[in-house]
C-alpha cells in the first residue's frame, strides 16, 4: 500500500523546512521530499532581515542560525554618489503594538552562507518527530480524477522506479524554478535583470555588523558579510546590457570598469582580486505577485508563491512569516483534519488576505527601492536625494521604515506614509537648493519624481478638482463649524464616487439661472443676471415678515414677488455678489491645469507603452463630468456666508389668502411653495428624504444643495447623459490591465461594464421623460419622484423598477472599483513605477 501522510511538502528549501517542522510540532505526520540534500550553492538568500529571525525564533529554529559563522546585521550603510548615510534597526516601543514577530533586544538581521543555512534547516528537519526527509525526485502531482483535488505526488528516488506518496495536504515549496507551479496559476516570474556575485576575502568593510548599498552610480550594488572572512558583493546587471556583453569574460570587464571605480577604497583591492579571479555566479532577479489558493489539497508557498526584487533581501523573511501564519491557522484547534479541503480552502483564503500585511509592505517596498535607484533619469534623481537626506536626518525619520524594511511591523499604510514624506522632502530640498531664477523649472522637474508620482499626482488631481468645483448653498445662521464641515465632507465624498450626479445638480441649477434670467427680463429687469439668479437660488435672499420667522426665497418666489408688486427689485448688483463670493479664479485655473497635467501625463504613459493604472484612468474619468460641473457653476457664487435680508410690511397671511385656492395645502418646505409646484410639472421630491441632513425644521433655514427647481429640459439631460457615458465608458480601458488575481479582473471588467451599460441605459430615462408623450412613473437618484397620470401597471412600474435596479447595480459596481483601484496597489506591474520620457515628445535639432 502506498504511504500514506497529513502533508506532502515539496522542496526542502527554507520554506519547505519551516512549514515542514511547524506542522510537526503540531502531531501531524508529514513527509518531506527534496531533489538533492547536498549542501545548495546559490548567491541569494544569505541575508535574513530581523523580521524573519523573530519567525524563526517562533517556529523553535532559531538554533540554526548557531554554527553557520552567521554575522549579526545592525543596519544598512548607503553610499549614493559622494554622500553617505546610515540607517539601523532602533528598539521596537514597548509593548510593539504592530509587530508581529517579537525579537528580545535591538533587533538585528543575521547574513550566511546560503548553503549553511538550509543545511542547518534540514538537520532540523531530520531531529523532528513525525517528519519523514525523503531525497528523490517530485515527477507528477497526484490529482484525484472526478475532484481535481492535489492527493499527493509520484515521485523517484536516485533515479528508481516512479512511487506514489499520498498526503490530506501538498505543499508545493519547490522554489522560484518551479517545476509543478504553472499548473496552478498563470502567473509567470518576471525578471529585467540579474545580481552578479562575486566573494572577495578578509575585506576591510568601513562599518563592520552593517549591509551596505552602493546606489546612484548605475544599478544598485549590495555587500554584505557572510562569514568571518568572506563578503558577498552582488551586482546588478540589467538584462538588455548583459545581452550586449555575452561571455562572463565581458562581464568581468564590466565590473571593473563600471562598479570597483565607485566602491570603497579600503575595498576596492578585494574586489579587484575577487574580479580576476573569484568565482562569478548569477542569479535572474524575478518578480512575481501571489495568488489565491483555488485547488483543493494543495498549497504553494515560497518562492514558487511569491517574489520581490531581492535588493532589500526581504525573500526569506516572507517566507519565515508565511510558515508561522499558515501553521497557525491550519492548527488543529481551528482544522482538526487537513482531509477537509473545504474547510482548509476557506482558511487559505483567511491566509492570503491576512499574509497582505506583511508581503505587500515588503513587496512593494523591494520594488519602489529598485526601480527608484536603477534609473538615471535626473527627475529620478531628485528623489534618490531625497531618500538619501531624508536619512539622514536621523532615527525620527528612518526608524519605521527600517521596521517595514526589516520585517518588524506589518502596515503598508505607513509605508505609503513615508513614501508621500520622501516625496515631499525630496521636492522641498530640490525647490531650497535652485535659485530663484530657476525655481519655475525646479518646480516642473520636481513633478516628475518616479515612486509615489501616481499616487500623489491623481490624490492632488481629485484633491485640487473637488476644492475648486463645489460651490455650496450659504449655510443656516446657525449653523455650527462642524456642522458645516460634515456636510461638505458629504458633498465631496459625492463628488469623487459619483462625480455625474454632481454634474446632473450642476445643469438643474443652471437651467433654473437661465430660466429666471428670461422671466426677469420679461418684467424689464435686464440688470437681474445669472450671478443673481444663482445666488437667489442659493439662498442668498431672505425674506422677513412680521408674522412669519424669515425663510429663504429662490428666484422663481423673487419673480413672484416683483409680480405682485409686493417687493422690489433687490437692490444688489453683480459686482457685490461677487465681492461676497470666495470663488478662486486663480485657484480654478490651478486646478485645470493639474487635471489637463494628469490627463496629458495619463496619454503619455500609454503612447509609451507603460501601464495605466485603475487609479489614473479612475482620476481621468472623474475630470470629465468635473470639467462639466465647473462650467455649469462658473456664475455660481461660492461660499458666501451672510445672505441679503428683505424685509417687509406685509404678512405671510395677507399674502396666501390673496393667492387664493392654489395656496390652501400646507406648505412642506416654505410658506411660498405654492410658487413653485407649478414649474416641477409632476414632479415632488421623495417624501422620506423632506428631512435628510439635518434639515428638520420648517421654514427651511436655508436651501439644500441638492434643491433645483426645474428639472432638465431634453438638452440639458443629453448633456449630462453623454458625460455620464464618457465617464463610465473611461472605466472599461483598465480591461487588461494585470491585477494582482483573476478574480479581480473579472470584478474590475463586470464592474466597468456595469457602469458602461447603466449609464447608457439608465440614463437614457430621464432625456425620455422630458418629451411630451412620456407619462411614466420613476425616481430620479431616488430623491426626485415622477408620477404617471395614467394609473396602469406598466405606467407605473416599468420605469421605475428599470431606474432603480440601475441605481442598485450602479452602488454595487462603484463600490467594487473604489476599493479595487487601492487594492491593485499590492501588486503593481514594474513599469507602472517608470516615469515618461518626456524627452522624446520633445523636437530634436541637429
Amino acid at each position: 500500500m502506498a504511504p500514506n501522510f497529513d502533508v506532502l511538502v515539496i522542496g526542502a528549501g527554507v520554506a519547505g523546512c519551516a512549514i515542514a517542522v511547524a506542522f510537526a510540532k503540531q502531531g501531524r505526520r508529514i513527509l518531506v521530499v527534496e531533489r538533492s540534500l547536498r549542501e545548495p550553492d546559490r548567491i541569494i538568500g544569505e541575508l535574513l532581515q530581523p523580521g524573519g529571525v523573530g519567525a524563526l525564533s517562533k517556529l523553535g529554529l532559531a538554533h540554526c542560525l548557531s554554527g553557520i559563522d552567521a554575522t549579526p546585521v545592525a543596519g544598512y550603510h548607503l553610499f549614493w554618489k559622494h554622500e553617505q548615510a546610515t540607517f539601523w534597526f532602533c528598539p521596537l516601543p514597548v509593548p510593539p503594538a504592530t509587530t508581529s514577530t517579537k525579537p528580545f533586544g535591538k533587533p538585528a538581521g543575521h547574513s550566511f552562507h546560503h548553503g549553511k543555512f538550509v543545511a542547518s534547516l534540514r538537520s532540523a528537519v531530520g531531529n523532528t518527530p513525525n517528519i519523514t526527509l525523503l531525497e528523490a525526485t517530485a515527477l507528477e502531482i497526484l490529482r484525484d480524477g472526478m475532484t481535481g483535488a492535489v492527493v499527493g505526488a509520484v515521485c523517484s528516488r536516485n533515479g528508481g522506479s516512479p512511487e506514489k506518496y499520498y498526503a490530506s495536504l501538498t505543499v508545493l515549496a519547490d522554489g522560484a524554478t518551479s517545476n509543478f507551479r504553472s499548473q496552478f496559476t498563470s502567473h509567470r516570474p518576471k525578471a529585467r535583470s540579474r545580481f552578479w556575485g562575486l566573494e572577495m576575502t578578509d575585506a576591510n568593510l568601513p562599518l563592520p555588523g552593517y549591509a551596505y548599498g552602493i546606489l546612484g552610480a548605475g544599478p544598485p550594488i549590495l555587500m554584505y558579510q557572510i562569514g568571518a572572512r568572506e563578503t558577498r558583493i552582488l551586482i546588478d546587471i540589467p538584462d538588455e546590457t548583459h545581452s550586449r556583453l555575452g561571455a562572463p569574460k565581458l562581464v568581468r570587464e564590466y565590473i571593473s570598469q563600471h562598479v570597483v571605480p565607485h566602491i570603497a577604497e579600503s575595498i576596492r583591492p578585494n574586489l579587484v582580486n575577487a574580479v580576476k579571479g573569484g568565482r562569478l555566479r548569477s542569479m535572474p532577479n524575478a518578480w512575481m505577485p501571489s495568488t489565491r489558493n483555488a485547488t483543493p489539497g494543495l498549497i504553494v508557498l515560497g518562492d514558487a508563491s511569491n517574489m520581490r526584487h531581492p535588493v532589500t533581501g526581504a525573500g526569506m523573511t516572507v517566507a519565515l512569516k508565511d510558515a508561522v501564519l499558515l501553521a497557525d491557522i491550519l492548527a488543529p484547534e481551528h482544522i482538526t483534519s487537513l482531509k477537509d479541503s473545504d474547510a482548509v480552502l476557506k482558511m487559505m483564503r483567511r491566509f492570503h488576505w491576512k499574509r497582505k500585511a506583511y508581503s505587500a509592505s515588503l513587496n512593494i517596498l523591494a520594488q519602489a527601492l529598485y526601480l527608484l535607484f536603477v534609473s538615471q533619469d535626473p527627475t529620478l534623481v531628485i528623489m534618490q536625494r531625497g531618500f538619501i537626506r531624508y536619512v539622514q536626518e536621523g532615527e525620527k525619520n528612518f526608524a519605521e521604515p527600517a521596521w517595514l524594511m526589516g520585517g518588524l511591523i506589518d502596515n503598508p499604510l505607513l509605508l505609503f506614509y513615508h513614501f508621500f514624506r520622501v516625496a515631499l522632502y525630496a521636492v522641498g530640498l530640490h525647490l531650497r537648493q535652485a535659485d530663484w531664477i530657476d525655481i519655475p523649472m525646479a518646480l516642473f522637474r520636481s513633478m516628475l519624481v518616479g515612486t509615489t508620482d501616481i499616487l500623489f499626482a491623481n490624490f492632488l488631481a481629485l484633491f485640487v478638482c473637488v476644492w475648486t468645483i463645489l460651490h455650496h448653498n450659504l449655510q443656516a445662521r446657525d449653523d455650527g463649524y462642524w456642522t458645516i464641515f460634515l456636510q461638505k465632507c458629504r458633498w465631496a465624498a459625492l463628488a469623487v464616487t459619483a462625480p455625474e450626479m454632481l454634474t446632473l445638480f450642476a445643469v438643474m441649477q443652471w437651467n433654473a439661472a437661465n430660466i429666471s434670467v428670461k422671466e426677469m427680463r420679461g418684467l424689464g429687469k435686464p440688470e437681474w443676471t445669472r450671478v443673481h439668479a444663482f445666488y437667489a437660488n442659493g439662498g442668498g435672499f431672505f425674506l422677513e415678515t412680521p408674522d412669519f420667522p424669515a425663510f429663504p426665497i429662490n428666484s422663481t418666489s423673487i419673480h413672484y414677488l416683483c409680480t405682485k408688486k409686493r417687493i422690489n427689485m433687490p437692490e444688489i448688483t453683480r459686482d457685490n455678489i461677487w465681492d461676497r463670493s470666495k470663488a478662486d479664479h486663480f485657484a480654478k485655473c490651478v486646478a485645470f491645469l493639474q487635471a489637463g497635467w494628469t490627463l496629458f501625463q495619463i496619454v503619455a504613459r500609454r503612447s509609451q507603452e507603460l501601464t495605466i493604472t485603475p487609479l489614473e484612468i479612475f482620476t481621468a474619468a472623474f475630470i470629465i463630468p468635473s470639467l462639466a460641473t465647473a462650467w455649469f457653476w462658473a456664475s455660481k457664487p461660492q461660499n458666501v456666508a451672510e445672505p441679503t435680508v428683505i424685509r417687509v410690511d406685509w404678512t405671510i397671511a395677507n399674502l396666501l389668502l390673496e393667492a387664493g385656492h392654489v395656496a390652501q395645502d400646507p406648505y412642506v418646505d416654505t410658506p411660498l411653495d405654492f410658487v413653485e409646484k407649478p414649474v416641477w410639472d409632476g414632479w415632488r421630491r421623495r417624501p422620506s428624504l423632506l428631512h435628510f441632513g439635518g434639515l428638520d425644521r420648517r421654514p427651511l433655514p436655508r436651501i439644500p444643495n441638492d434643491y433645483s427647481p426645474p428639472p432638465p429640459t431634453g438638452t440639458e439631460a443629453t448633456i449630462v447623459w453623454v458625460v455620464s457615458v464618457v465617464h463610465a465608458g473611461l472605466h472599461v480601458l483598465c480591461w487588461s490591465f494585470p491585477f494582482p488575481t483573476e478574480m479581480e479582473k473579472i470584478l474590475w471588467r463586470t464592474s466597468s461594464l456595469t457602469l458602461l451599460v447603466v449609464m447608457t441605459v439608465g440614463g437614457l430615462v430621464p432625456v425620455l421623460s422630458t418629451r411630451p408623450w412620456f407619462d411614466f412613473s420613476f425616481s430620479m437618484l431616488w430623491i426626485w419622484v415622477r408620477e404617471a397620470e395614467k394609473k396602469t401597471w406598466p405606467r407605473q412600474w416599468l420605469f421605475s423598477l428599470v431606474v432603480d435596479s440601475a441605481y442598485v447595480l450602479y452602488i454595487l459596481a462603484r463600490i467594487v472599483i473604489f476599493v479595487e483601484i487601492f487594492a491593485a496597489f499590492r501588486a503593481m506591474p514594474e513599469d507602472v513605477y517608470v516615469c515618461v520620457d518626456w524627452t522624446s515628445f520633445w523636437p530634436h535639432v541637429s
